[in-house]
């Protein structure tokens, strides 16, 4: 139980981290087009200033200095979180973007808290410019709730005490306490339920590609399963049509030369012919692969134990290892299934001679057994080389090896077998070794 708890909590985090990354780029990229609207209206209203220096419409006042400072003060602090932008869009971390853009929206909106509540109001006027940066900030970009309340709360009250301070009539500095007041609880809640709703958005995009991905792979799987079927059958066409006109004959050449090497003056070639009888077992025992690959080929399908198959195979598979090689299992409590056991034989001993011929610099070649819900998993498992990840796929394909002497059938025939137990096999492998999977139906 705690297991699934761990597993699901991990799977929320890793939806969560997902969806504040792509948050945080989104972000940066928006404020990094403010900050090139910002500039230039800073350009703009430094022309302006000059115009009206030009025309004598300037008045040197405290609030007309004061207005000319935020002018350069916002030119200066948003051409530096452009610059930042500028260094950071190529790395591909969040908590780059996200300290970016908090930072920028505090500088912005601390701006217009200052500008609003220190310039006199017969330049701005009521809190326009405070008004005009808490709803483009709260629409335009999505951030955290924490964050979110952090924000408003603390640039409210900036505006607050520079209200008291430069504001002397008590009835307009109660209306802006007040307009201030709504101002920041309206964008505080807009801006969160904006970020929810981009959540929710990303959640669901996120939801849609990984179905899209997971029905590709499936397609490709299933266009994989099609042309592996599509080769057994044309094997096993072939394999129908070889075994007789080919075994026969090879019957007969090597009943002849079992009786030509026991006669009495042949016993000095006696080697040569049983290299030749070798050869034809081999060549022979190459048909039976393909005859195993025969789409008519019935299995008897009977009620036993894995487990019991396993250690009768024993002394068969530790007849495989060399020196430096242990056979270890592992071979829990598990039901009785469907099986064809000379089938599943032949599966096991395949799997096992390949993994004692992928360590030879030794090793454990591990089998293991286990129930997992209504399925009886066998593993095997070597500690060898591992297989290349381009040959991966390719694996159980008739003909393919990886083998300098091999026919590229043995495993062929273990996949086409595993395929008539309606079972599936999976296969993991890397530079510590390669698991065969192979998971039975309880039902």
């Amino acid at each position: 139980m705690e297991i699934a708890h761990e597993m699901i909590n991990d799977f929320l985090e890793k939806r969560k981290r997902q969806i504040m990354k792509k948050l945080s780029v989104q972000n940066a990229e928006r404020v990094r087009n403010i900050s090139l609207i910002l500039i230039t209206l800073s350009v703009l209203l430094f022309l302006t200033d000059y115009l009206n220096k030009i025309f004598g419409k300037w008045v040197y006042k405290r609030a007309y200095i004061a207005l000319f400072q935020s002018h350069i003060i916002l030119l200066v602090g948003v051409l530096f979180y452009f610059l930042v932008y500028k260094t950071i869009r190529n790395k591909d971390k969040e908590v780059f973007y996200n300290i970016y853009s908090y930072s920028f929206i505090i500088f912005i909106v601390n701006f217009c808290a200052y500008v609003s509540g220190s310039i006199d109001q017969e330049i701005h006027g009521e809190i326009t410019l405070y008004v005009l940066s808490c709803f483009f900030i709260a629409s335009y970009l999505y951030m955290n709730p924490k964050f979110i309340i952090f924000l408003y709360s603390q640039t409210y009250a900036v505006l607050l005490i520079l209200i008291l301070i430069t504001q002397n009539d008590p009835e307009i500095r109660q209306g802006h306490i007040l307009n201030s007041t709504l101002i920041a609880i309206l964008s505080g809640f807009m801006a969160t339920t904006i970020s929810k709703l981009m959540q929710r958005d990303i959640l669901y995009k996120l939801k849609l590609e990984e179905m899209v991905e997971a029905r590709s792979n499936d397609l490709i799987q299933k266009q994989k399963e099609v042309n592996r079927l599509q080769q057994f059958n044309l094997i096993g066409q072939m394999a129908g049509g070889m075994a007789h006109e080919i075994r026969n004959p090879m019957t007969t050449v090597r009943g002849f030369l079992q009786l030509l090497g026991n006669k009495e003056h042949h016993k000095k070639e006696y080697n040569y012919f049983e290299l030749m009888i070798s050869e034809l077992d081999r060549a022979n025992g190459i048909i039976e692969q393909f005859l195993s690959l025969a789409k008519d080929k019935v299995i008897v399908l009977q009620k036993k134990s894995l487990n019991e198959i396993i250690l009768k195979l024993s002394p068969l598979i530790e007849a495989n290892l060399s020196f430096e090689q242990n056979l270890r299992m592992d071979l829990q409590d598990i039901p009785k299934i469907l099986l064809d056991e000379k089938e599943l034989c032949q599966i096991i001993l395949n799997i096992t001679k390949n993994g004692c011929e992928a360590m030879p610099n030794g090793g454990n070649l591990t089998i293991s057994t286990y129930q997992q819900a209504n399925n009886v998993m066998l593993e095997i498992q070597d500690e060898g080389i591992g297989i290349e990840p381009e040959v991966l796929d390719k694996i159980g394909t008739p003909f393919f090896t990886t083998k300098e002497n091999g026919t590229g059938l043995g495993l062929a025939v273990c996949y086409n077998i595993v395929k008539k137990h309606n079972a599936i096999i999976k296969l993991h492998s890397n530079a510590k070794g390669t698991k065969f999977t192979i998971i039975f139906s309880i039902c």
